[in-house]
């Protein structure tokens, strides 16, 4: 596995102060799957956006139902969000420099470098396959919804998959390592095989002729963005984990059963941690299907994780 020593593996915890202001939570995540159940309206949604809020392109949407979160990446860096003062976050314990951005009441904010996106890998899925409020033209016109334009960005990253696992099967020709040549192409060949064997039921497997994901029915080519709201969904997802080619990574879901089939929900898990073992899964869910495979022992009761509830304390 190529893996930069300092690459961010796993978030190890959560506190966030001030939800709905009312409670205080704290949340020890394991470094493998993370699964936050509760009843509508508990706050499983609101939990995962502050979670993902400092990322730089949603900043501006961080949610206002909170007041401070800090997150601790692999025990050694937290990162601090204080939403009431809205100019930024605090990074602590990190290596790179900090830069500074603002001055506030004594505070001094700093701003996570890209360095420090880099190294954390987190990938964010957006399940529910809305319209597009903006028309791209540059992704052509058969982008119409949000899934249309994640599968549209994983093609392109499907191609530097492919380049890069070509460039290390040469490598291992030119060493006759054959064991390592023989593993290389593993992920993708197992990703095919999970693809073909979930799109069987309605005569759709991958046209493995192709450098990008398209499909075959009989003789018939199959574009991606003419599948199902649940075939779209459930190739977002596998592609998004097999292009990260075993890198350490954090993966965010909120809602993933959403058009999955009861069948594909018992092996969604399953299926990411083949395609790569080194991510950490954080899920928020109501389907019960997603932890019947094994999974019961890494679900987290929105309730369970309230430290403080202000109005009984």
């Amino acid at each position: 596995m190529n893996e930069e020593k300092d690459d961010i593996k796993y978030i190890s915890k959560v506190e966030i102060k001030g939800l709905w202001e009312r409670y205080d939570l704290e949340w020890k995540l394991n470094p493998d799957v993370n699964i936050l159940s509760g009843i509508n309206g508990s706050g499983k949604s609101t939990i995962l956006n502050a979670m993902t809020g400092f990322m730089p392109t949603k900043n501006d949407k961080h949610p206002s139902e909170i007041e401070k979160i800090i997150v601790d990446f692999d025990d050694k860096i937290n990162l601090k969000f204080y939403n009431h003062h809205k100019i930024g976050a605090i990074i602590s314990g990190a290596d790179e420099k900090k830069m500074i951005a603002s001055i506030h009441n004594t505070i001094v904010i700093s701003i996570p470098t890209v360095e420090f996106f880099n190294k954390l890998n987190l990938k964010i899925i957006s399940t529910f396959d809305n319209e597009l409020r903006e028309k791209n033209i540059t992704l052509g016109r058969k982008v119409r919804t949000e899934l249309d334009r994640l599968i549209s960005i994983l093609q392109k990253q499907y191609l530097d998959y492919q380049l890069n696992i070509s460039k290390k099967a040469y490598q291992a020709v030119k060493t006759r390592n054959e064991s390592e040549l023989l593993k290389i192409h593993e992920k993708q060949e197992r990703f095919i095989e999970i693809i073909d064997s979930l799109f069987k039921e309605t005569d759709k497997k991958i046209d493995r002729d192709k450098n990008e994901v398209w499909f075959l029915s009989g003789d018939k080519e199959i574009s991606p963005y003419q599948l199902s709201s649940g075939e779209k969904q459930i190739l977002v997802i596998l592609l998004t984990v097999l292009v990260q080619d075993n890198k350490p990574s954090i993966l965010f879901m909120d809602e993933p059963e959403i058009s999955l089939h009861i069948d594909w929900q018992r092996k969604l898990i399953e299926y990411i941690r083949e395609l790569n073992p080194n991510v950490q899964i954080i899920l928020a869910t109501h389907s019960p299907g997603l932890i019947i495979e094994g999974w019961a022992d890494r679900v987290f009761d929105v309730r369970d994780l309230i430290t403080k509830d202000y109005l009984k304390n």
